[in-house]
């Protein structure tokens, strides 16, 4: 039995778009269908290890595409499962649970929202707002650098903890104008200071048009001081549940 590459799950019966490339030689996408559920899959590179970043975006392209048409759980890359293990280890054992989850993410996208602020605006607001941050950066510049070390650290520190209290106010915003139209949000915590919101949103795809637009009237609220980067529609990478 040679080794099939599974993208995902589908409901049996899905149609794969024309066209759709996957990673293997042959770049065939197809299914294999047990029941209620199919698996998208395809074939592996046999001369080399997967891994690359063209086998990642080859994955996300062809559960993206899926995703714009039908409901799909993606699978972790990269995943690897020999021909008849499709069936007897996959499908077979988890076709309720799957087509559960496919069910439950019917008629469902996924949009990946990430803000991150325009760093030397919201600094110079952080200055200009903040009487210690300023009174200590003015006495940082007059002194000479090894003398003004820990003046230096506490200045950093102060300057992080208002981007802090500010990016929580700002995310609530946001949060505020997009999560009603959600079915589920999942937020993930900030990986630096200058990042507002990491998330990724759920979203009936009849509300797709209210949430673009949603999402430009937050760029146009805050033009100048964020910078937004809307993905999607994805495949729901966040919302697939645990096996």
């Amino acid at each position: 039995m040679s080794p099939r590459y599974v993208y995902g799950l589908v409901a049996a019966g899905a149609a794969i778009p024309e066209g759709l490339a996957g990673l293997g030689p042959s770049g065939q996408v197809t299914t294999i269908e047990h029941g209620r559920v199919a698996a998208v899959v395809g074939d592996v590179p046999a001369d080399r290890p997967l891994g690359t970043r063209d086998d990642l975006i080859a994955h996300e392209t062809v559960l993206d595409t899926l995703a714009a048409k039908t409901a799909v759980l993606p699978m972790r890359f990269p995943a690897v499962v020999e021909e008849q293990g499709v069936v007897d280890e996959l499908l077979g054992p988890n076709e309720e649970f799957f087509a559960s989850a496919l069910a439950d993410l019917e008629g469902r996208v996924q949009f990946t929202l990430r803000a991150r602020y325009e760093q030397d605006v919201v600094l110079r607001e952080i200055v200009e707002n903040d009487s210690e941050i300023r009174d200590l950066q003015e006495r940082v510049r007059e002194m000479p650098e090894d003398a003004s070390y820990y003046d230096r650290v506490r200045l950093g520190e102060l300057i992080v903890a208002a981007m802090e209290r500010r990016r929580e106010g700002e995310a609530a915003q946001v949060f505020a104008k997009l999560e009603p139209l959600a079915v589920r949000v999942a937020a993930h915590q900030p990986t630096s200071p200058d990042e507002v919101v990491n998330a990724a949103f759920l979203v009936e795809r009849d509300r797709m048009a209210a949430f673009d637009a949603a999402t430009e009237d937050v760029g146009r609220e805050h033009a100048g001081r964020l910078r937004l980067r809307l993905l999607g529609p994805l495949a729901p990478y966040d919302f697939a549940p645990a096996e």
